[in-house]
This record gives C-alpha cells, sequence and structure tokens, in this order.
C-alpha cells in the first residue's frame, strides 16, 4: 500500500524484478465496481473489502472510505457495508469484531450490527498498514511510515511498540504469523521509494529480525500457498504488479497471472487468493497456488 507522497512515484515506476514466470495455471475471476480497493478479509462465508475512496489518497482524511461487503462467491452484497471512513486498510477479526486500520486510528465493528465498538488513535502514525491477531485480546498492527510494529490490547484499549523494523528491509507492510506462531513474517516498503524491500522473520520473544529474500522491489501483501510456500505482491514497475512465489530455500519465481495494477493486502481462504488491485479498481479471485 502505498503512500500518498509516493503516488507520483508509483505511477512513474518502482522495482524491476527480471525473474522467469513459474508453471502455475490460474483461471481469475474478475470483481469490478470498486473505488481503490486495498485489502480483503474473509470471515467464513464473509468476504470484507477495504476502499480507500474516489481518489488514490491512501492518506486522505476525506470520509469517503468504505468496507465493502461480499459473499465467498465474488458476488457482492453491499458495496458501502460501513461507510464514513478514511482510507481504511488491513483488517482482521476476532469474534464478532472486525477490526480495520484507518490511517492513524485503529477502529473496531460489530460486525452484525455494524456499530463502531473500537476507536484508538495511534500517537505519531504516519501509516497504518496491516493487521495480524496474536490472541483474543492482542493484534500486532504494522506503521510502514515510521517502521514500527504496533502491539494493541483491544480489551484495555491501549497499545505499545512491538518492535521496529531496521529501513533497510523497507517500512513493515503486509504482516502473516508462521504456521506455529513463533514468528511474525514481515513484507517490506520503503516509503522513501529508494529501496527494495525484503522478506523478514521476527522471532516473537526475541524481536531478532531474520532476513528471507533478498530485496525484491515494493512488496505489500502476503499469504500462505498450499504447500507451505510464500506468495508476496509487489507493485512491480509502471504499475506491472506481480505475485512472488518463496520456497523453503528463499527460491524467488512468479505465479502465472495478468500483469495487475496495484496488487495490494491479498488474502487466502484456504482455496482461493483474493488479490485487491488498488489501481485497477478490481479484485481478482484465484484458485490458490
Amino acid at each position: 500500500m502505498i503512500t500518498k507522497s509516493l503516488k507520483s512515484f508509483v505511477l512513474t515506476g518502482i522495482i524491476s524484478s527480471g525473474l522467469a514466470f513459474s508453471a502455475d495455471a490460474a483461471q481469475p475471476q474478475t470483481i469490478e465496481g470498486f473505488s481503490h480497493p486495498e485489502s480483503v478479509f474473509v470471515n467464513k462465508n464473509e468476504v470484507y473489502v477495504s476502499n480507500l475512496g474516489e481518489k488514490l489518497d491512501p492518506m486522505g482524511k476525506d470520509n469517503d472510505g468504505f468496507i465493502s461487503k461480499l459473499d465467498k462467491s465474488g458476488k457482492v452484497v453491499e458495496l458501502k457495508w460501513i461507510e464514513n471512513l478514511n482510507a481504511p486498510k488491513g483488517m482482521n477479526v476476532i469474534g464478532n469484531i472486525l477490526y480495520v486500520v484507518d490511517i492513524d486510528t485503529l477502529k473496531g465493528f460489530d460486525v452484525v450490527s455494524k456499530k463502531e465498538v473500537l476507536n484508538i488513535p495511534v500517537q505519531g502514525a504516519v501509516f497504518l498498514n496491516d493487521i495480524v491477531v496474536l490472541d483474543n485480546n492482542t493484534l500486532l498492527v504494522s506503521d510502514t511510515g515510521t517502521g514500527i510494529i504496533h502491539k494493541f490490547d483491544v480489551a484495555k484499549k491501549k497499545y505499545e511498540t512491538f518492535t521496529k523494523l531496521d529501513s533497510q528491509y523497507g517500512g513493515p507492510n503486509g504482516l502473516m504469523l508462521d504456521s506455529k506462531k513463533k514468528a511474525l513474517i514481515v513484507v517490506g516498503y520503503d516509503p522513501a521509494g529508494k529501496q527494495k524491500g525484503s522478506v523478514v522473520s521476527i522471532d516473537l520473544k526475541t524481536k531478532k529480525a531474520t532476513k528471507i529474500t533478498e530485496p525484491l522491489g515494493a512488496l505489500d501483501g502476503i499469504v500462505v500457498a498450499k504447500n507451505g510456500d510464500l506468495l508476496v505482491s509487489d507493485w512491480g514497475e509502471n504499475l506491472q504488479g506481480v505475485i512472488y512465489r518463496i520456497d523453503s530455500k528463499g527460491g524467488v519465481s512468479k505465479i502465472d497471472v495478468e500483469i495487475m495494477g496495484g496488487p495490494a493486502d491479498m488474502y487466502s481462504d484456504g482455496e482461493n487468493l483474493w488479490i485487491p488491485r488498488m489501481v485497477d479498481k478490481k479484485i481478482t479471485k484465484i484458485t490458490l497456488p
């Protein structure tokens, strides 16, 4: 997910990878009608999509952002299911509460009533981006602009710094817990646009960061493939966005899908990969490779 200050940078091209395509086959389903979708989250049979709004302005406090609700077939149930947000991005769920970051604030909404039940402004936050759930009371939230990963206690409505990612890896963008919940996997995006972001593993106890890949690009979302490989979205060069596959040895290839404008915070429901194409204003749904 890009910052407002980087919009012109992204539109003139970001990172070139030059890697060969893998042999993965995918027949995509395209779902249209969104307003710069940034993130997808699937909760049981419901699919939520965060939309920045009419402008490609992820930092704009313009009150035109919203969350869409779909079913798992891709049918839009309610385009503006939750309205009057600014530029909502990453989402996650604990119980009946959908949590979403909105620039510098963590918000929570009851999925039945749609009522806002949590609102925690984060002092000094620049660009809150993605959310993972540690336990029934705890969230980790990335701030790509400051490099900080925050730890929220939603029961006490408090937060603290979990760790700060070294700038050599890029600002923390997409987050994912490993299968044993012993490490946080982070993909980097350099807010200054001067270097490529890497994929990094952070030990949850020691906070030590270990590089999984060399610098790859303007990285955004991360999920797990069916065989356990990592899948990572990259905005690419000249809006030629791609999805990388990273195997257990750190080998990198690309999955065989069409070039995308702004592949952002994608989601795997175990069978399908949902990819928000922020610049294209579309969602692409493919069989999970």
